[in-house]
This record gives C-alpha cells, sequence and structure tokens, in this order.
C-alpha cells in the first residue's frame, strides 16, 4: 500500500527535517509551518482559509516569540495581519495546535476560537490547573509509579510533572476566551471558503477534530491521520480507558470520504491515499496488540513499563527518555486497556 505526496518541496523537507516554504494547497488554502522548539517533528502546519477579506486558521502551532514572527511574517507574505484573523479552529488541545491561540487573541481579541467540547473541557482543566500541561493528568498522581516505572527512572516521568499544573508563561491568559464555538460532530465552520465542516474523530485526543472541505475534496486531519508516522494513542489520560477503541472507530468514519481526498496533516506532508493509509494504521494498532499478547506470556511482570519494555520501538525502548519515555508508556497502557488487562491507570481514567 503506497500513498502519493501531493508537494515535493514539502515531502522532501519532512524527509530533512527542516522547515519547508509556506505554500498554496487548494484553492484560497495555504499551509504554514510553525517551527516546534527542541522536537522531531520539527514544526506544525497551520492552516489559512481565505474568509472574505480576511482568512481563518486551521490550528495555530506551538507558542514562543520565534513562532509567533513565523506565522505572522508567512501571513504577511500572503497580505494577511493578525487583524484579519476571523477565527482560528482548533483541530485538538495539544500544545503545538493551541499554544499560539492566546498570542493572537491578545492581539485581535474579537476573533472566535473553534474547538470539539471534550476538548475545550480539557483546556479549561489546564487553565484552572486541575491537571498537569505536561502530561494531562492530575498533579497530584506519581505516573511513574502507576505505571511501574523502576524506580532509577521516576524522576524522568515524575520531571514532566513539575510545574504541578502550571501553564507556560506564554500560554497563560487572564481569562478564557469569550468568542468559543462549541464544535459537534458535523458543525460547520463561519467561513466564506466553501462549506468546512467538523468531523469528531477521538483517538488522539477525545474531542480531536478533522474537518473537511466538501467542495474541492480537502480533509484537514490534525494529528489523526499523518502520512508516514503513527499519532500516539494514549497521552490524552482523561480517556485513556478508551481511546485506542475510539481511534480505531474515527479511523473507519474517515475511510468513507471520497478516495480523491486530499489530505492536509499537521505533520509531514500533504498527500493522496487516505484508504490506504487509514488501514495501515489499522493494521500497525492490531500488531501493537499482537505484540502485547506475545509479552504476557514472556513474562510475570504486567505493569506497564515491563509490557513496554518488550514491544518494538523505532528507536529502541532504552533510548526513549522523560517525554517520549511518557508517550510510549501511555500508548502501551492505552492498548493493554484495549484487551482488558490492567493498566493501573486508577486516576489516570477520569473517564472510566
Amino acid at each position: 500500500m503506497a500513498i502519493e505526496a501531493l508537494s515535493s518541496r514539502q515531502s522532501e523537507a519532512w524527509r530533512d527535517r527542516v522547515l519547508p516554504a509556506v505554500e498554496a494547497v487548494g484553492d484560497g488554502v495555504w499551509a504554514i509551518p510553525v517551527p516546534i522548539p527542541d522536537n522531531p517533528l520539527v514544526y506544525t502546519y497551520s492552516y489559512a482559509i481565505a474568509d472574505g477579506a480576511g482568512v481563518v486558521l486551521i490550528d495555530a502551532g506551538w507558542d514562543g516569540e520565534d513562532q509567533y514572527r513565523a506565522l505572522t511574517s508567512a501571513l504577511e507574505s500572503l497580505g494577511f495581519g493578525v487583524s484579519d484573523i476571523s477565527g482560528v479552529a482548533v483541530t485538538h488541545y495539544h500544545r503545538d495546535h493551541i499554544g499560539l491561540v492566546p498570542a493572537l487573541l491578545r492581539v485581535n481579541p474579537d476573533m472566535w476560537v473553534a474547538m470539539h467540547g471534550e476538548d475545550l473541557t480539557a483546556f479549561e482543566r489546564f487553565y484552572s490547573k486541575a491537571v498537569d500541561m505536561g502530561t494531562g493528568v492530575d498533579p497530584a498522581v506519581d505516573i511513574a509509579r502507576a505505571y511501574g516505572v523502576p524506580e532509577e527512572r521516576w524522576a524522568e516521568v515524575q520531571s514532566l510533572q513539575a510545574g504541578r499544573g502550571r501553564t507556560p508563561a506564554s500560554l497563560q491568559l487572564d481569562r478564557l476566551p469569550e468568542n468559543v464555538l462549541v464544535l459537534d460532530d458535523g458543525s460547520v465552520l463561519p467561513v466564506d471558503g466553501g462549506t468546512v465542516t467538523a468531523l469528531w474523530t477521538p483517538g488522539h485526543t477525545y474531542g480531536h477534530s478533522v474537518f473537511v472541505r466538501a467542495d474541492d475534496d480537502l480533509l484537514f486531519s490534525g494529528d489523526h491521520v499523518l502520512p508516514t508516522i503513527t499519532p500516539n494513542i494514549g497521552l490524552d489520560s482523561a480517556a485513556i480507558t478508551h481511546s485506542l477503541g475510539d481511534y480505531l472507530g474515527s479511523l473507519e468514519k474517515i475511510g468513507a470520504l471520497s478516495a480523491e481526498t486530499s489530505v492536509l496533516p499537521a505533520h509531514g506532508f500533504r498527500f493522496r491515499g487516505l484508504h490506504d493509509r487509514t488501514r495501515e494504521l489499522i493494521d500497525h494498532h492490531h500488531e501493537r496488540l499482537a505484540e502485547i499478547r506475545a509479552r504476557m506470556e514472556e513474562t510475570d511482570d504486567r505493569s506497564v513499563y515491563s509490557i513496554a519494555r518488550g514491544l518494538h520501538w523505532s528507536r529502541g525502548f532504552d533510548e526513549l527518555h522523560h517525554f517520549n519515555l511518557f508517550a510510549a508508556l501511555a500508548e502501551t497502557a492505552a492498548h493493554m486497556h484495549y484487551l482488558g488487562l490492567e493498566v493501573g491507570t486508577g486516576a489516570l481514567a477520569a473517564r472510566g
């Protein structure tokens, strides 16, 4: 099974892990790469859709001065300023997608912000410090112990909770945005540039949404479907007890879209071949489940850490540290729960 890259410049930049140029990717649609500091993903695409004399953004990218300059300079090159942004539709609450929203609101307080109600709730919990920004879990929960991490590695995971619920300074708001559009499955964005519909695709987060412009078969896929990597399932700890099942169902859901759909992902490059790619992702997770079953036969230590250590990771498990270690453990826990296995989540699994 293969996919077709629709932009050689984007695919080459992804291969070389460098920032691509701003690029028109549809009628009145531009892909703007916003850099992510010290991260192998390198960048998140913010998509600008022409909206009358202004634009609507899908995702805003990681927060920071360099990131703000990258986004605003790209918009200026297209003839737009921050005051021309009608609104920002957020695929999900992770920092590399929502990070610049507060900075944009400070300059343009009249713009709307749209996101699914479940992810809006998650963002409000960050704002109220009910959960930790680094891990998405209750800061009182010792996630290292919950996942059975050996004592010599506790600090790697516990360091992610050092903020104990504090959001980074650049993400802080005096108050939550007032002009919030709460999306549901099938909500239509208020944009003049074609009919853009939100589809609820829980999995990567419980409120993850993709956006479809059916007029020309464009899919703004966020982190739900990426061309070469598999989105992490399990980082949304409040929904870990059903995240994998949700994700597999969401993949089947978007598989009903046209085979001619052009996929505009948050990372990587735009491509065609949605049906093949969703099947690859489904197959990947079933292979992971088989790995876990086999690992359960090999060891009496059924902790999440022990199971994860026996699985295949592209970098090798021993090379996973800090956030990458936590991400691997969270994904393993989600797969274990899907199989009906005890994962010691306790307070990590608030939704049940």
